[in-house]
């Protein structure tokens, strides 16, 4: 195969690795963004008191499976422990917001 069937099969496939950066790039400020909010959210709700279940839930839901899904393309251990974590919190506060109800 020489460089031009290379390019040629390249330009076929229409995989732009800089598309794939910049939206892996914008998933994670997305999940920044929303974490800080929900956070914040939950502090003036909890000030408030009223409860933080259900943004505990989302938060924690959203972000474990942000792991989990990372453990599972890359297989490193740390991505795992986290999810299960983040996702035992999500179950615990989801639970605690259905008895609350």
């Amino acid at each position: 195969m020489n460089k031009d069937e290379i390019l040629e099969k390249s330009r076929a496939e229409n995989h732009d690795e800089r598309e794939a950066a910049i939206r892996d790039q914008s998933l994670r400020w997305m999940l920044i963004t929303m974490t800080v909010l929900s956070v914040a959210f939950a502090c003036l709700r909890a000030y408030g008191g009223q409860s933080v279940t259900d943004l505990t839930v989302v938060v924690c839901g959203s972000v474990g499976v942000t792991f989990l899904y990372r453990f599972m393309k890359t297989k490193q251990i740390y991505f795992l422990v986290l999810s299960i974590m983040l996702l035992a919190v999500a179950v615990v506060s989801l639970i605690r917001f259905i008895l609350e109800y």
